[in-house]
């Protein structure tokens, strides 16, 4: 089971000690039921003979039992669920780690769902999961020291019982594959459901419109829910047929303490010993049915660990080494990209997505506009230009010297960006101390005075307007001081006014500054500004 796998590779605590206490709180709990059993099966023999010192002694008996019970039980709940959220911390940081290291372009294929899916539904499935397995433990114990208590009183007793137990469980394990297959269909349908929904809320926009789009993707949500309700319903019954199935193997071994061990005996099963076989049998019945109401939520847990064992194989298989070869770019003069080749294979055998040959020199100091139309292949070239995606084929080369794998971190640490699809975090990531002190004024320059200010290292909102949130991420690409700039049409959710001022005194601030300016840029009002201008056609560079 790839839960259990799971939890026993990364348990840190001491299993023997774990395992003892289990057993000492499962013991001590059957030594609650032997002492309840015997009072009830001889209270009137303890009325006549036993005295008040008997009586005294067996309450002492049942307190210290209860005692060591509720210490040993509150050992092994602690302690697991402390190992348990340790484990999950370390699984998720390690995924989170593993994206990391992985490339933008591995990271695009195996999907935001499935990341966000694994590194917070899944490892919150495994914590709970987990933590049930801990409180059925010793449920299990007593089960077992139940039907041992049994074996004491009448050996035919324990002998139906445990026949009973074996076949019921048998059973309940061969029928709960068709549970485990429902349950992974639902998950399959949950998945695409959580991607259409994400769509849903970020297409919004063209939701409200287009109503019959906004049917249309309602309508397939609607469809996915009712797919996946259905297989958790397939599963639920399936679930309740084995419940019902153990229900009345326990009814009948209930039945059979009461009738079939006095005919098995001939009658030589005294009261006493029946009134125990059928109290223990009783006894036993919580927690059989604890560690059956259990099956289901291992059974998630079973798929979650699936899913996230899978994930880290695939993030492991393409991991890639933070590696530095000590090259140090940031006295660059010149970057070029000589007969750059892009291709990406699109699923489902559609015609590949291509872009290059590229060749361009950047040189230090310049402001560069990047034109063409959608498709052209502007944001893939300054994916390839910034390394976020590796070349199918060419060769970046630094002032001469081709870039090696091992620098690849380094050169990357020329680039600062605002891409189109970017994302602004609310905390300054990743900026030295002394780079904070600029932000007042550069929130000022960019008239963002009233809307938002520096708190403690944090953005107070950074719930804005568009073209807002992109002065920002801007003012943010700025502190990291980085000697490149890249812009992925960064004007052109800005208004007439401040889209004037982009152009005519930011770039020329930018430029004041240190910084290579890389821009893509439709307004050909302001093409002047730059030092130079390149178009792209069909995925590569033509002729102005």
């Amino acid at each position: 089971m790839h839960f259990l796998k799971l939890l026993r590779d990364e348990n840190t605590l001491d299993l023997r000690r774990l395992v003892v206490m289990v057993f000492i709180a499962g013991i001590s709990n059957t030594a609650v039921l032997a002492l309840v059993g015997g009072v009830t099966g001889s209270g009137s023999e303890h009325g006549h003979h036993g005295g008040y010192s008997t009586g005294i002694r067996i309450i002492v008996m049942f307190v210290l039992a209860l005692c060591i019970y509720t210490l040993s039980q509150r050992y092994v709940m602690v302690n697991c669920a402390a190992e348990i959220e340790r484990i999950m911390h370390r699984i998720r940081n390690r995924l989170v780690e593993a994206v990391r290291r992985c490339e933008l372009l591995e990271v695009e294929r195996i999907g935001r769902t499935r990341i966000l899916n694994a590194v917070s539904k899944e490892i919150q499935i495994l914590a709970q999961s987990a933590n049930s397995l801990v409180q059925i433990a010793p449920l299990a114990v007593l089960v077992v020291c139940g039907v041992g208590y049994m074996m004491m009183v009448s050996l035919v007793a324990f002998l139906l019982a445990a026949g009973f137990i074996v076949i019921a469980g048998t059973m309940y394990v061969v029928r709960a594959k068709r549970v485990d297959r429902a349950i992974g269909a639902a998950s399959v349908a949950e998945y695409e459901l959580h991607d259409l929904i994400t769509g849903f809320i970020e297409g919004f926009k063209e939701v409200k419109l287009n109503r019959r789009r906004g049917e249309a993707v309602t309508g397939d949500v609607a469809g996915l829910s009712r797919r996946a309700g259905d297989q958790r319903l397939l599963a639920q019954v399936e679930f309740t047929h084995n419940y019902l199935f153990v229900q009345n193997i326990f009814l009948l071994l209930l039945g059979a303490m009461a009738f079939l061990v006095p005919i098995l005996t001939s009658g030589s099963v005294s009261g006493q010993t029946l009134t125990k076989t059928v109290l223990v049998t009783l006894f036993i019945f919580g927690p059989l049915s604890g560690i059956i109401g259990v099956v289901p939520v291992l059974a998630n847990a079973n798929t979650s660990a699936l899913r996230v064992l899978d994930l880290e194989m695939i993030l492991a298989r393409l991991e890639s080494p933070l590696t530095d070869d000590g090259s140090v770019f940031s006295g660059f003069q010149e970057i070029r990209l000589e007969n750059i080749r892009f291709r990406f294979d699109q699923p489902g055998g559609d015609q590949p997505f291509e872009v290059g040959p590229l060749d361009f020199t950047l040189r230090r100091g310049e402001t560069l506009f990047i034109s063409g139309g959608n498709g052209s292949g502007k944001s893939t070239m300054m994916r390839l230009l910034t390394a976020l995606y590796q070349p199918t084929s060419g060769t970046i080369l630094v002032d001469g010297r081709p870039l090696r794998p091992e620098g690849v971190e380094a050169y990357r640490s020329l680039f600062s960006a605002v891409f189109s699809d970017y994302h602004l975090f609310r905390s300054l990531y990743g900026i030295d101390s002394d780079a904070i002190g600029e932000v007042p004024g550069l929130i000022h320059i960019f008239e963002l005075d009233d809307k938002t200010h520096l708190d403690d290292e944090s953005f107070t909102t950074v719930d804005l307007s568009a073209g807002q949130r992109k002065r920002l991420a801007l003012i943010v690409a700025m502190l990291e001081r980085r000697p490149i700039c890249v812009l992925d049409e960064w004007a052109a959710d800005q208004d007439p006014i401040f889209r004037k001022k982009f152009y005519e005194e930011l770039l020329p601030l930018l430029k004041k500054r240190g910084m290579t300016v890389i821009a893509v840029s439709h307004d050909d009002k302001y093409f002047g500004v730059a030092d130079r201008r390149l178009h792209m056609e069909d995925g590569r560079f033509v002729p102005l």
